[in-house]
């Protein structure tokens, strides 16, 4: 495991920990910071080939095309493997994917008690970190996604480099676009609820900081064995959700051309950002989604 300081959380960086205001995708679409507008999105790419973030998911047939056969057609996520290392296509993960895939519900917990703190970190899943090795190996490139501190799980990738807007100014279109989400903020306030039952201790002597709520979800999970289904219910969707607006924001702020996703939402509903309802306003933000077959076909892969 590695562990580094990124620019990101570097002196006077803005901080995802800040106050968001809701964001309801399917009524006004918000301005994205000054200026984030003056490259056409679908015109950001300088090369002749399409820069493309891989979700998630989609991670998961490139590494196997035969993983999700109802889902993907492998004929198309073969295709899609291939163009990478060929150059047909530019491949990007965000660091958020990484969070997501490597560790199981109970390590997150004890990564998110331990962030941007001393103190060991949770082993990984080394059947999920051989998968995003894989992909890294292909030719794929870690975008900038900073979740609360600002850490990598394994250095097989290599990080992108800022092609279309300076670090800067991608990290502002990083920001501009997490913090009206409010995900950070929802799962703030559960953490701080569980910290009032659940209170961290010195002593006998509850303690209780800015940073505190990050490991009442560790200590609820500890002290309550029997609730343990409960608390993955209510948690582990909001991290979902968290790590959505990381994954698409960093696709956002280095200024891809295709977001790539088999995910809908249906599991999170209308309120997820990747449900059918929110789309046009992710299009009206100049994001592209498209599923592997649509990718495939859109480029003649």
């Amino acid at each position: 495991m590695v562990s580094l300081l990124c620019e990101e959380n570097a002196p006077g960086a803005p901080s995802t920990a800040l106050s968001h205001a809701p964001l309801h995708f399917s009524g006004v679409t918000p301005q994205i910071g000054a200026g984030a507008n003056r490259i056409p999105q679908s015109s950001m790419s300088r090369t002749a080939s399409p820069r493309v973030t891989f979700d998630t998911n989609v991670c998961n047939v490139i590494h196997d095309p035969h993983r999700w056969p109802d889902k993907v057609d492998p004929e198309d996520a073969r295709k899609v493997r291939e163009a990478i290392p060929d150059g047909r296509i530019l491949g990007f993960v965000s660091e958020a994917t990484l969070f997501i895939e490597c560790l199981s519900f109970e390590d997150k917990l004890s990564y998110l008690a331990v962030a941007d703190a001393n103190g060991s970190r949770p082993s990984l899943d080394p059947r999920a970190v051989a998968r995003m090795d894989d992909v890294a190996k292909l030719g794929a490139k870690l975008l900038h996604a900073p979740l609360i501190g600002a850490e990598i799980f394994f250095d097989g990738f290599e990080w992108a480099g800022d092609d279309i807007f300076t670090g800067a100014e991608r990290q502002q279109r990083f920001f501009d676009f997490c913090r009206p989400l409010g995900d950070l903020e929802k799962l703030t306030r559960s953490g701080e609820e569980l910290d009032e039952k659940y209170p961290k201790t010195f002593g006998d002597t509850p303690m209780k900081g800015p940073a505190t709520w990050r490991s009442a979800f560790r200590r609820a999970w500890d002290a309550d064995p029997d609730g343990r289904k409960r608390l993955r219910g209510a948690v582990g969707p909001m991290i979902g959700e968290w790590c959505d607006g990381l994954i698409v924001g960093s696709h956002f702020a280095c200024g891809n051309d295709v977001f790539c996703t088999i995910d809908h939402g249906k599991t999170a509903g209308p309120s997820s950002l990747l449900h059918p309802d929110n789309r046009a306003a992710l299009r009206a933000k100049g994001i592209t989604l498209m599923p592997p077959a649509e990718l495939v076909s859109r480029y003649g892969l």
